[in-house]
């Protein structure tokens, strides 16, 4: 008799095959200049390079689609707002493609001028119900930076974990230190805002929080500049002679540091 061999040969699950495959990613805020499109591209790099998982990439910032020019990660361009005003059908055929393609992970970046309609398009169809039924992960993601951006951007993630609580989608905060730590008052004495129980409120709609650290080091401002400046991905730059030894050394510790906190928030 032939030896049953199915057990032996079954490959083992390891934790990285339990990593969510097909996930929606939408991108926004109602502040410009705080990193959105930054996060929008590493979150495209996270999946696409990192994870090698299938992913559609979408840009669809009126003003500075950015993220479009990053041609590595094979981005379109979708056109949803003209005069103030969201393209519904446009924006309905974003949210068919979600439907239609339930094995590949979207990631969408919107833009500043966008927010307040775009969140108007979300209550006006129920938009976050919808998302909840689709019985797939979905992550709204939104950056808080520190400075004059701070009562902005904490403003912004608040109002996005009002609109989904209760239901299945997630916001994932961005804490953005390109300016610093972003710190709040504790009873007279400034503390970082991740040292608060700022983020506890929030527990029911919070999907995860992810640092880009300050590093007190102009070097690795300018190597991330560098990088968006020339539109390419770290994968790319690590194969680029304009980039020197160190600069490729300072990039990947910045995306390896972010790659793993994403690792908390797609397992599980």
């Amino acid at each position: 008799m032939a030896k049953d061999t199915t057990k032996e040969n079954e490959v083992k699950l390891t934790p990285a095959a339990e990593f969510i495959s097909n996930s929606i990613n939408i991108v926004m805020t109602g502040k410009g200049g705080v990193g959105k499109s930054f996060v929008a591209q590493m979150l495209g790099q996270y999946f696409l390079h990192f994870k090698k998982v299938a992913t559609s990439t979408s840009d669809s910032d009126p003003v500075n689609a950015s993220t479009y020019r990053v041609k590595a990660l094979n981005p379109d361009f979708i056109k949803i707002m003209e005069n103030n005003t969201i393209l519904q059908a446009n924006f309905d055929q974003v949210i068919e493609s979600f439907v239609e393609n339930e094995n590949l992970t979207f990631v969408l970046d919107t833009g500043a001028s966008t927010y307040v309609p775009l969140m108007q398009y979300f209550y006006d169809n129920d938009l976050v119900e919808f998302f909840s039924s689709l019985g797939r992960p979905v992550f709204l993601h939104t950056i808080i930076m520190a400075g004059q951006e701070l009562p902005d951007t904490l403003n912004g993630f608040k109002s996005l974990c009002e609109m989904v609580k209760g239901t299945n989608v997630k916001v994932v905060a961005w804490i953005n230190e390109l300016k610093g730590t972003p710190v709040v008052d504790d009873k007279g004495v400034s503390v970082p805002l991740y040292d608060t129980p700022y983020f506890s409120q929030f527990a029911d709609s919070l999907g995860g929080v992810v640092v880009i650290k300050d590093r007190k080091s102009d070097a690795f401002t300018s190597d991330i500049k560098s990088l968006t400046s020339k539109n390419l991905t770290l994968e790319e730059a690590k194969q680029n002679s304009e980039f020197n030894i160190m600069q490729k050394t300072r990039l990947n510790k910045v995306f390896k540091e972010v790659y793993e906190q994403l690792d908390d928030v797609y397992s599980v």
